[in-house]
C-alpha cells in the first residue's frame, strides 16, 4: 500500500511541478524517479517485482508526460537494475538514498541526452547536459531526503517494516 502512495504522490508531484515550473528553469524535478529508489527497499528478494514496477512506471510516465512509448519503460527498467546493484552494495539510509539519487540523475541526464542526440530529435551540447544534471540533482536531493525521511517516519510509527532508511 505505502508503496503505491509513494508512487502515485510522486507521478503527481512530477507534473505539478512541471506544470509551475519551466523545463527550463533552475528546478527539474525527476521525482517519480526518486520514489523508485525509496520504494527499492521493500523488494530485496522481490526483484523480478521491482523490475516491473519500474517498466510499468515507465510506461505510464511515457503515456501521460513524454506521449512515447517505450523509452521510459526501457530507461527506467535499466535504472531499476542500477538502483538493485547499488542496494546491494550500500546500506539503508539517508545518505545511501541521496548517493543513489545523485547516480540515477546522472544515469537519467546522459542516457536522454545520448537518446535525443542520436536520434536527432534535438541538438545539445556538453554543457546544456551539465547544467540538465545539476538543475535535476539540486530538487531531487531535497526530494529524495525529505521523502526518505518521511518513510523512515511512518515505518518506525507502524513498525511494519525492517531496515529501512534508518
Amino acid at each position: 500500500m505505502i508503496i503505491w502512495l509513494i508512487l502515485i504522490i510522486s507521478f503527481i508531484l512530477d507534473s505539478v511541478f512541471s506544470t509551475f515550473i519551466s523545463l527550463n528553469s533552475f528546478l527539474i524535478p525527476l521525482f517519480t524517479l526518486m520514489a523508485l529508489i525509496i520504494i527499492s527497499s521493500y523488494f530485496k528478494e522481490k526483484t523480478k517485482k521491482y523490475l516491473s514496477i519500474c517498466f510499468l512506471t515507465g510506461m505510464a510516465y511515457d503515456l501521460i508526460y513524454t506521449d512515447t512509448i517505450l523509452i521510459h519503460a526501457f530507461i527506467f527498467l535499466l535504472l531499476g537494475f542500477l538502483v538493485i546493484n547499488l542496494n546491494r552494495l550500500l546500506s539503508n539510509n539517508h545518505i545511501s538514498a541521496i548517493f543513489m539519487a545523485i547516480v540515477v540523475v546522472v544515469c537519467y541526464r546522459v542516457v536522454m541526452y545520448l537518446f535525443l542526440l542520436i536520434s536527432g530529435i534535438l541538438s545539445f551540447d556538453l554543457f546544456h547536459l551539465s547544467a540538465s544534471i545539476y538543475n535535476s540533482l539540486i530538487i531531487n536531493i531535497i526530494y529524495i531526503f525529505l521523502l526518505s525521511v518521511i518513510v523512515n517516519l511512518t515505518s518506525h510509527k507502524h513498525k511494519t517494516r525492517k531496515g529501512i532508511y534508518t
